[in-house]
């Protein structure tokens, strides 16, 4: 009877001590939650913890990988592998056109700027086709100096300058340069030039001096994980939203690059985020690949903030 008092006793302290570690210290979903922080900066938030709307998208875009938003209600859409463009209905929820418009090949973003369609590859090509009705056709290809070992993920494009913007996932610099951070480059869409010079950087320092300046607490620059999987300009504000599957994080930036806004995303909510679009009236839209299963996108309606 002793020996079972003394078991006794050892498992209440040591429950004991897991409830008092439990209500001390910070859970995953606290942490993640003390880096929403959204400046004064920006008139428009997003409630990433409550969608909208979910979309199951055909077997065809497991693997979607980018989005592009066509009025009046209607999304462009590529997946990593098949070369094709195509177009989901959001009222009807259903593919309703498709472009097969390359090779297959590892496809990252779309974008579709005055009836032009632009995909990136992840070896930092672009592709260049006119929308039609036809469901085949020849894209254009333009090459430049960014390679598969910047791992580019991100397409968008910015109506203020009439320039697309590439968001690299993995090395900064061009050939042999170097920087600290992920890199975000500049396409003059006229020309279809590629400017070598990074518009902006956006790395650990920027992000740990962002939380630090704005918040009371210290944040582990080790800790952060950040490497781009989208990029869009959002249609009121003209902020540009960059979302980051490998950290789960969405971060809101003005032209300059300077960061206004970061938001944590929730993987029960998108498991690997890819691709992101906005709705003319600011609603926002996010791609998740589907780990096996079909892929989704997820809408977010835009609130006063």
């Amino acid at each position: 009877m002793h020996f079972l008092k003394n078991i006794i006793t050892i498992l209440l302290f040591a429950l004991a001590i897991s409830f008092n570690q439990s209500c001390t210290s910070p859970s995953f979903g606290q942490r993640a939650d003390s880096l929403f922080l959204v400046t004064d900066h920006v008139d428009f938030t997003y409630n990433l913890k409550v969608p909208n709307q979910k979309y199951f998208m055909p077997y065809v875009l497991e693997e979607i990988s980018g989005l592009s938003f066509k009025q009046p209600n209607t999304i462009l859409a590529i997946d990593d592998e098949s070369g094709k463009m195509f177009e989901y209905n959001i009222s009807e929820k259903n593919i309703i056109h498709s472009i097969a418009f390359n090779k297959s090949g590892d496809y990252e973003g779309i974008e579709m700027v005055n009836n032009e369609v632009f995909v990136l590859k992840s070896d930092g090509d672009l592709f260049q086709f006119p929308y039609g009705e036809n469901k085949q056709t020849k894209a254009i290809k333009f090459e430049n100096k960014l390679s598969s070992k910047n791992d580019t993920e991100g397409l968008g494009y910015d109506p203020k300058t009439n320039q697309l913007l590439i968001a690299c996932k993995e090395k900064a610099g061009i050939e042999d340069s170097e920087f600290d951070g992920r890199a975000f480059y500049s396409v003059d869409i006229d020309k279809m030039k590629l400017n070598e010079k990074p518009a902006f950087i956006i790395g650990p320092n920027e992000l740990k001096a962002f939380w630090e300046e704005n918040r009371s607490f210290n944040y582990e620059k080790d800790r952060i994980k950040f490497k781009p999987s989208a990029i869009a300009a959002h249609p009121i504000t003209g902020h540009l939203y960059i979302l980051s599957s490998v950290g789960k994080m969405l971060v809101v930036v003005d032209s300059n690059g300077e960061i206004q806004a970061t938001y944590p995303v929730s993987p029960r909510i998108l498991g690997q985020p890819e691709g992101l679009c906005f709705a003319p009236n600011g609603d926002m839209f996010i791609s998740s690949e589907g780990e096996g299963d079909r892929g989704y996108i997820i809408k977010f309606k835009m609130k006063k903030s």
